[in-house]
Formats: structure tokens, C-alpha cells, sequence
């Protein structure tokens, strides 16, 4: 499977699970920023049920490439936080907070540079050795599996395997979180559950 995606921030499973599934994997690097989109956010299981962590950039810059991240507040500070509430109970919080933590205390001067080092952290825990392709032009029709239209307020018809979540006993099963939910509570197994989806839409 080739498979053709927007760029995203600690992207969310279904992505990941094309990422896993597919020969060849590409990123859109030709399209204009999306408010609202994964390109910015990322869904987590927090004690309340999901939760939305957003990176503020300046909207102004339109190429996803250039789209420069807003260090004014302290969002990195709050995401940190956030992740820790909601994962500090996982089996696997201990091993990968810490690469969460480096990874978010640098600083990126795009958002474009902040979601690739967070796509290349999902690569090195899951042993992926995929090179990640990037386009040259922006092109409505693709050859490839085009999937950048996935978006939290779009629902797929991609059936998720359940698994267990910290707080699925108070809130239910909550699916397709940002991937980090999946890493945090299989650990080594997370490479089998991507393998594993379907992603055929019903």
C-alpha cells in the first residue's frame, strides 16, 4: 500500500496504522495549514474523557512548511502536564515520558519541524525503518491511498480494535486518540495493534 498524508501532531492511530501498513509513505508538503486539524492537535484520554492539546501558531503564514509555532504562552508546559495526569498510571508512562519531555522542551521554529520530530519518535518506538517520502507538488489526484483528509471532526468508518485505556471504566473506550494512547498502554504490542487494523472503511 502507498499511502499519501498531511503532516500531524503525535498523530492519531489510524494514521499511525497507515504509516505501519504501507510500502511507501508520503507526507503533503505542499498544502496551505488547516486550523482545526491534526496538523495543530492531538486527542488524548485525560480523567475527563478526550481531551485537546493544540499548538498555537501564527495563522498569517499559510504554507504548512513555514507556519511558524507561538512560543508566547506556555503551551508546552500545559501538554506536559496534561499527558502526565493522563497517562501517569500507564503501564508504560515511565519508559516513554521522558522522550515525550525532550522532545517537547526543544524548540521548533515550524510546526512543520515539531509534528516530523514527533512522527520520528512514533517511527524509533515502533522499530519502523519506513523512509517518509514528502511531495513536490500539491496535486488533488494521487496515485497514492489519499488520506489527508482525516480530521478529528470526521468520522471514518475504520472499525478500532479496543484495548485497554486508564480511564475507560469512568468514560468507555475512546477511539482513534492521538497514538501516544495506544504506546502508553501496549508498549512493545503497539506494532501489532497497527499491523493488525483493518483499515478497509465499512
Amino acid at each position: 500500500m502507498q499511502t499519501l498524508l498531511s503532516t500531524a501532531y503525535f498523530p492519531p492511530i489510524i494514521w499511525v496504522a497507515f504509516a505501519v501498513q504501507s510500502k511507501e509513505l508520503r507526507l503533503e508538503s505542499k498544502e496551505n495549514f488547516q486550523k482545526q486539524s491534526y496538523r495543530s492537535r492531538t486527542e488524548i484520554a485525560g480523567p475527563n474523557g478526550k481531551q485537546t492539546l493544540s499548538v498555537p501558531v501564527d495563522r498569517s503564514v499559510k504554507s504548512i512548511l513555514a507556519t511558524p509555532i507561538s512560543y508566547q504562552e506556555d503551551w508546552v508546559s500545559n501538554h506536559l502536564k496534561s499527558i502526565e495526569t493522563a497517562y501517569a498510571n500507564s503501564p508504560f508512562f515511565e519508559v516513554l515520558f521522558p522522550d515525550i519531555e525532550m522532545l517537547l522542551k526543544k524548540k521548533y521554529s515550524s510546526l512543520w519541524s515539531l509534528n516530523l520530530a514527533t512522527i520520528q519518535l512514533f517511527f524509533h518506538w515502533l522499530e519502523l525503518t519506513n523512509e517518509i517520502g514528502f511531495t513536490s507538488s500539491y496535486e488533488e489526484s494521487t496515485k497514492f491511498n489519499d488520506m489527508r483528509s482525516l480530521h478529528p471532526k470526521t468520522k471514518l468508518d475504520i472499525k478500532t480494535t479496543t484495548y485497554l485505556q486508564i480511564f475507560e471504566q469512568k468514560n468507555g473506550f475512546i477511539c482513534n486518540l492521538s497514538a501516544l494512547d495506544v504506546f502508553f498502554n501496549l508498549g512493545r504490542s503497539s506494532w501489532d495493534y497497527f499491523q493488525e487494523m483493518n483499515l478497509r472503511q465499512t
